[in-house]
């Protein structure tokens, strides 16, 4: 009897052990949610974006937390796109990310943010409707560790209608530092700067070298906006290193188109005068000079005639290899000069809208990206 009674509990116990490892196995079960319950949305289904509407919420995007049936570490990002770059070879390959912070379950934007995100990162024309799609993707990460699974990315993708504004953007730039006796501000100024306009580690900006010390040139250093990291004098004139000395300029006083490769820690320069190239003077790249003013960080060329229905562009030294005209998208002013020579399908030469003279300006202080002009 004792040993039937004996049998029988190692019975029992047996059985409650694989219902107990069997539960704790279906415990470790991931399940892979469907993309509907995480409820994607956004707040509005279309967006006209102001200045006035710069510093206030535009939008937030919503949704909920998905089961997967056990505990995880999920981690959530927000991809903006345009239709046309989400299928192909490498769909949602230049889409714009921005990671949510923690467990956050929405995003709000700003219309500054938003803007930033579609004029100046989607590069969308700015004054007209666009369509964009928004995409959440959710992965998970091992519990503990963080480390990625291999469990596949859960989306869910809305569609909005935008129409972002040309205004001035902060791109990530290289702050001018002065040495010696060359005094720069201690902020961000235009005038002493070298923008990032696509994002990347390239850079380029104008800078009125004053020849401070009197000794035929400037020695400064370059502070990054997005890490702080100082770059100065590498092996040469012409390369950088991290905390290196003052890069040395000459020949100075000079006006001086700065390109910056952070990659290869290279550093460019050539000194620049402006020309007003167009219809108007024969296309002539030298009897139209425009005169730097140091005070205010602008080319100015006075008593220009022009007339309505012709058209014009930027040029310098005497040629067209660093020459500026109009995005055709958004109209900003860009570089259309050498090597790259954009073709007439995204630039396009700045349109005279009316007869007279005019006084012409042209503002290369804000950096990359924020090149602007004027004809008054």
């Amino acid at each position: 009897m004792k040993q039937l009674f004996n049998s029988f509990l190692v019975l029992v116990l047996s059985v409650v052990l694989v219902s107990s490892c069997k539960k704790e196995a279906s415990q470790n079960i991931i399940t892979i949610p469907s993309a509907t319950t995480l409820a994607f949305k956004s707040s509005v289904n279309s967006v006209t974006l102001t200045e006035e509407v710069a510093a206030s919420k535009v939008v937030t995007f919503s949704f909920n937390a998905p089961d997967y049936g056990v505990k995880v570490v999920p981690t959530y990002i927000l991809q903006f796109d345009v239709p046309a770059d989400t299928s192909g070879t490498n769909p949602w390959g230049n889409a714009v990310d921005v990671k949510l912070s923690g467990d956050s379950l929405h995003k709000a934007f700003l219309g500054s943010e938003l803007n930033t995100i579609l004029a100046a990162q989607l590069l969308l024309p700015t004054g007209v409707n666009s369509t964009i799609v928004v995409r959440l993707k959710t992965d998970i990460n091992q519990q503990g560790t963080g480390a990625p699974t291999t469990v596949k990315s859960l989306y869910s993708v809305v569609k909005m209608t935008v129409n972002p504004y040309r205004s001035y953007v902060e791109y990530p730039a290289l702050i001018v530092k002065g040495g010696n006796s060359w005094k720069t501000p201690t902020t961000r100024t235009n005038g002493y700067l070298l923008a990032s306009s696509k994002f990347n580690t390239k850079y380029e900006g104008y800078l009125n070298l004053p020849n401070a010390d009197g000794w035929g040139g400037d020695a400064f250093q370059l502070v990054s906006t997005t890490d702080a990291k100082v770059y100065g004098w590498g092996t040469s004139a012409t390369t950088l290193s991290l905390n290196g000395g003052g890069l040395w300029l000459t020949p100075a006083p000079n006006y001086m188109k700065v390109n910056v490769d952070l990659s290869a820690m290279t550093i460019a320069y050539t000194p620049v005068r402006f020309y007003i190239s167009g219809d108007d003077n024969g296309w002539s790249t030298t009897s139209t000079p425009m005169v730097y003013n140091s005070t205010t960080g602008v080319w100015i060329a006075s008593n220009v005639t022009l007339t309505a229905g012709r058209t014009f562009q930027f040029t310098s030294n005497g040629n067209y290899d660093i020459s500026y005209k109009l995005d055709k998208a958004n109209k900003a002013l860009v570089f259309a000069g050498a090597p790259t020579w954009p073709k007439d399908d995204v630039v396009e030469n700045i349109p005279v809208a009316k007869t007279g003279v005019f006084t012409v300006t042209l503002d290369m202080s804000g950096g990359e990206g924020n090149y602007t002009y004027s004809v008054k």
